[in-house]
């Protein structure tokens, strides 16, 4: 028999809790989230068994076998609800990391690739036990790893199985083998796990995608270099992290983070000149055209209708500075209700830093380009008019700057203040947008195009790349014009140190809390006890 006790509302109050978080476990949520949820469950229900265990008397009352069966039943029904806490914890396994800087927590581009796996993925990691980094990926790998039946890891000692290493083309320690159907990648000196999330996503690609680079229009795209110029930068964790410190070093203008986190990805690239090219190579899978700035002849602009009406996939990037006006913008953006004036958009509300000619957008629609997006920059962006589209054409603005934006001529000599242009509206303006559907009076209405069309192309160039979540757009683009949806999403590697960005009006609430909110409280606290005490 129980004692009475003043525990009594304790435990309700923990089994409500467990009950209360096990059915929110079950709920539609996240498999984190869920996991939790049942993780704080099984905590719940243990703790109030412990409530419930110290209050039985060390005898109960009748006879002895009443006694021995009593005592039996507790025994029994404790190991129950033990080992059901235990088989739980394993079917819901959570990973809480505690360490200062996320020491034991897998990167992120690693951890998405197997969270997402829809197909078995084989990795076999010989690695050198003697090297402290190698042990550290191991154990990375086998955390990211946990409960997750597609992905069959194993870290063999180099030393130990020679033999293996030799069948499977493995001929230096840290390396990484990944098997996927009958495809296979070797990573070799692999110390850094988030390039074995990339190589994950090569293994998984059951098709290459290639992206053909226009040129000739002074665009800044170069072929892929067979090597790029890094430098390294002293931070607090030092040297114990591999690749940490690395920053790319390249022009501003240049695209090299852009076609690093391609072939990261294991997309393809290519240089077309559509001034010689008497039609799009078959192999193109997406034509990106970023940042041109001399204008396209009658040729060209019909090569890339041609290819638009037999349902090509095509990313613009231009700038304030492009010459898309006559033939280009008559025969490639008028006929899908596409427009845009040589301006640049001023935005005072939401923009990067202090330039208010450096848009920032937080908030997006929904769609499978924005889906992983939080905060991008439209550095220098004209205005995308937008009309009604034709009918089969489906059309979706991605970005746009706020309601208190305008327009601003491109002419550099120009001042960028945040005083309105005489004779200019404000309003919000799209900066960049996602069409597809059936080109109108296209001979073939089944074959379907796809378009993006963005304002800027400074936004995949190195300067600004890095920034937030603008590589991640880029790459977005990019992957939904090719319909490459069979592999998982991942963010790039930017090769710059990280960086905290900030829109305006979050500069101005961070410094109204922390430099006036924060000093006034200390000294409103400070005149109350002393008129307290006075």
């Amino acid at each position: 028999m129980l004692r009475s006790a003043g525990s009594d509302l304790a435990f309700l109050v923990l089994v409500a809790g467990a009950v209360a978080a096990g059915l929110l476990g079950f709920a539609v949520f996240g498999e984190t989230l869920s996991n939790s949820l049942l993780f704080a469950t099984c905590f719940l229900v243990l703790l109030a068994l412990f409530v419930l265990a110290i209050r039985l008397p060390l005898r109960s009352s009748g006879s002895r076998w009443s006694a021995w069966v009593t005592n039996a039943s507790v025994v029994l029904g404790a190991a129950a609800i033990v080992i059901g806490a235990n088989v739980a914890l394993y079917r819901h396994d959570v990973h809480f990391d505690v360490s200062r800087e996320g020491r034991n927590t897998p990167p992120q581009q690693l951890a998405d690739v197997i969270a997402q796996l829809r197909t078995p993925l084989a990795l076999t990691y010989f690695y050198n036990v003697g090297d402290p980094n190698a042990v550290n990926v191991k154990e990375l790998v086998q955390t990211a790893a946990r409960n997750h039946p597609l992905l069959a890891f194993r870290a063999i000692d180099l030393d130990k199985e020679p033999g293996l290493a030799r069948d499977l083309g493995v001929r230096a320690y840290n390396t990484a083998v990944l098997q996927a159907e009958d495809r296979k990648v070797l990573v070799e000196n692999v110390t850094d796990p988030a390039r074995l999330g990339y190589a994950a996503l090569r293994v998984l690609r059951k098709r290459v995608e290639t992206v053909c680079f226009v040129t000739g229009h002074g665009e800044p795209f170069r072929p892929l270099p067979s090597h790029f110029h890094f430098s390294h930068v002293e931070t607090l964790k030092g040297h114990e992290t591999p690749g940490v410190g690395d920053v790319l070093e390249g022009a501003p203008e240049q695209l090299d983070r852009l076609q690093l986190a391609l072939d990261q990805i294991g997309f393809e690239m290519r240089e077309i000149v559509t001034a010689t090219a008497s039609s799009i190579p078959p192999a193109c899978s997406v034509v990106a055209d970023v940042g041109p700035r001399t204008a396209f002849a009658a040729d060209e602009v019909a090569l890339l209708g041609n290819y638009l009406r037999s349902g090509g996939r095509v990313l613009l990037l231009i700038d304030p500075m492009s010459q898309v006006e006559g033939d280009f913008e008559r025969e490639l953006l008028k006929p899908i209700g596409l427009s845009s004036e040589a301006a640049i958009v001023i935005d005072p509300l939401n923009h990067f830093r202090t330039d208010a000619d450096k848009v920032a957008v937080p908030y997006y629609p929904p769609h499978p380009i924005t889906k992983r997006l939080a905060l991008t920059v439209f550095p220098q962006a004209r205005p995308i008019a937008v009309t009604a589209p034709p009918s089969g054409v489906s059309l979706i603005v991605l970005a746009a700057s706020s309601q208190d934006s305008y327009l601003r001529s491109p002419k550099p000599a120009m001042a960028i203040t945040d005083g309105q242009a005489p004779g200019t509206a404000r309003g919000a303006q799209p900066l960049a947008v996602a069409l597809e559907g059936g080109w109108p009076g296209a001979a073939s209405p089944d074959k379907r195009f796809r378009l993006v069309v963005a304002g800027t192309s400074k936004v995949a160039s190195n300067e600004y790349f890095p920034y937030v979540s603008n590589g991640e757009l880029s790459l977005a683009m990019l992957r939904w014009l090719a319909e490459d949806d069979a592999t998982p999403s991942v963010a790039p590697q930017t090769f710059k140190l990280p960086e905290i960005v900030l829109t305006s009006s979050q500069m101005r609430d961070s410094f109204i809390v922390l430099e006036v909110l924060l000093p006034l409280s200390t000294a409103l606290f400070g005149v109350a006890m002393w008129w307290r005490r006075r």
